[in-house]
């Protein structure tokens, strides 16, 4: 399934230091980096050892990504003299119960982990990391990392996109070359699925590329014809994947709405293809799929700056915000419950591990951030966890792991669910 870290509607891909994606058979949102070439680059893992020993003793968990039911890889934050908090992964073979920290690139550690403007490179507004492996082989790290830049006398942090791979389960990893990306482009998701690893960023030359390569090789070729682009103004940009049996879609926007979006087609290459919202309003909506021809997004009456729309569902008010399912794989939506008082506080961050199930983040009026889930397509919703959603994803319909925020921000805390999302629990790292 993929349906990653999104804040769908909130314009999300660059916009925290928490970047968070799941892995191939997760609910995903998986980022994208265009025009990769061939490896700029390759590092084994000398310099890591520094890295190690602390994350035993304490781990901020950044990005997760699950191959299977048992194995997992965790990137994230320890605690370090350097530079105060520096980067990590960590691997699990046991469904999270025991984790064992993995080397990484001395290249990598270095432009992770140094200070800008006195904020760790990776932790500060706007850049952030994610893991994603497609297999026990090959993963990638991607995202965004703060540089200092200057420019007409004056300095300024910047925010540059990087991409590393490995095909050998993290023993080395190489740095890969973005051809057409500038250094003020993003890289908004990577997925793979079905031996293919797919990416999405913004283009200098083009707006939004879609790129796709062989999951054990570093081959990149242009794997869209649809029309993504760039939005007129509002909220910085980002963009998502959701794979699920062998289909795939992809939305791109910011808080003003849709820009883009696309359907993956047997031939492997995306087309455009018409999104949840478009009839009315065309909010910014990452679908969640729970299979192959389930999906469900939450709709905004109106959108940013629409009217209410003839298609708007019965008695719906202009900015609410309902639930809009397809059973026929995305080609159309139908209105579902409206999300009521939740409509105005939810998160973006969604999943569905079954067709009638449900989990959104949701924020109430009094700060209070929880994770709610409805186990009848909406009807009724019940606090399932209290803590800011960053990331959510299932592996199978009953085993789940979220990302969760703590009330000031200042650390994170992964949990997991195996009873499809009634209960969720603290993982020790």
């Amino acid at each position: 399934m993929g349906m990653g870290w999104v804040r769908a509607g909130a314009g999300a891909a660059r916009r925290s230091s928490l970047l968070l994606s799941a892995c191939l058979g997760l609910l995903a949102l998986a980022a994208l980096a265009a025009g990769c070439g061939a490896a700029a680059g390759s590092s084994s893992p000398t310099g890591s050892s520094a890295h190690a020993a602390s994350a035993a003793r304490s781990f901020d968990p950044r990005s997760v990504s699950f191959v299977s039911l048992r194995t997992a890889w965790a990137l994230g934050t320890a605690p370090c003299a350097s530079s105060g908090a520096c980067l990590e992964l960590l691997e699990s073979t046991d469904t999270g119960r025991s984790w064992a920290s993995r080397p990484l690139p001395a290249t990598l550690l270095a432009a992770a982990d140094r200070k800008v403007d006195g904020v760790t490179s990776a932790l500060e507004e706007g850049a952030g990391l994610s893991v994603r492996f497609a297999d026990a082989k090959s993963g990638w790290i991607y995202g965004g990392l703060a540089v200092t830049t200057r420019q007409g006398g004056s300095s300024y942090v910047a925010i540059e996109p990087t991409l590393w791979s490995t095909h050998d389960g993290g023993v080395v990893w190489h740095q890969q070359a973005l051809r057409g990306l500038g250094s003020q482009d993003a890289i908004f998701d990577l997925e793979a699925a079905g031996g293919t690893a797919y990416l999405m960023a913004t283009n200098s030359a083009n707006g939004v590329s879609v790129e796709s390569s062989p999951v054990a090789a570093d081959s990149w070729h242009s794997a869209s014809s649809a029309l993504l682009g760039d939005p007129a103004g509002g909220g910085l940009q980002s963009g998502a994947f959701v794979l699920q049996g062998g289909s795939g879609w992809l939305v791109e926007g910011n808080d003003r709405g849709t820009t883009g979006s696309a359907r993956l087609e047997p031939g492997g290459q995306w087309l455009n293809w018409t999104p949840p919202c478009a009839s009315v309003g065309h909010s910014f909506a990452i679908p969640a799929a729970a299979s192959a021809r389930n999906l469900v997004a939450v709709c905004v009456m109106g959108g940013f700056a629409y009217s209410l729309s003839k298609s708007a569902p019965p008695g719906a008010k202009l900015g609410s915000s309902w639930l809009y399912f397809s059973d026929d794989g995305g080609s159309s939506f139908a209105a579902g419950q409206e999300l009521g008082g939740l409509g105005n506080s939810f998160s973006g961050v969604i999943a569905s591990p079954a067709p009638a199930v449900v989990l959104i983040g949701h924020q109430a009026q009094s700060g209070q951030a929880d994770l709610l889930a409805s186990f009848d397509r909406g009807v009724h919703w019940s606090v399932v966890y209290r803590g800011q959603a960053l990331y959510l994803g299932f592996t199978s319909p009953s085993q789940g792991v979220a990302i969760v925020g703590s009330a000031n921000g200042a650390s994170t805390t992964m949990i997991m669910t195996f009873d499809g999302g009634h209960h969720w629990a603290p993982v020790a790292f």
